[in-house]
């Protein structure tokens, strides 16, 4: 029996089991490692997804209430001065929900 045998602690076809043990072991973290990857990959685009339908139903929501205001102001400068911060600040609301969406998941 070799030194490396006897160090090893068994025969060649003990070594041999332990190194194919071993690299199926690495093969098995490898390909655990690449569905994770892809899942990861899923997540992030169903995210993008949703925040690009979030950001164009919000932009479209936004047009809608500035038309609705602009509509119910009719040309009166006191109500639309009234309605216009409405607007605005529920454009600014839609802009952050946009930007904030997905954050922590």
């Amino acid at each position: 029996m070799s030194d490396l045998i006897r160090y090893e602690g068994g025969s060649s076809r003990a070594v041999a089991r332990r190194s194919s043990r071993a690299m199926r072991e690495v093969q098995q973290r490898g390909e655990l490692d690449l569905a994770q990857l892809i899942n990861t990959g899923r997540q992030a685009e169903a995210r993008a997804m949703v925040r690009r339908r979030l950001a164009e139903d919000g932009m479209a929501d936004v047009a809608d209430v500035g038309n609705l205001a602009r509509d119910l102001a009719n040309g009166d400068p006191f109500l639309a001065g009234l309605l216009i911060p409405i607007v605005q600040e529920f454009a600014r609301t839609t802009a952050r929900d946009i930007r904030e969406f997905g954050r922590g998941f």
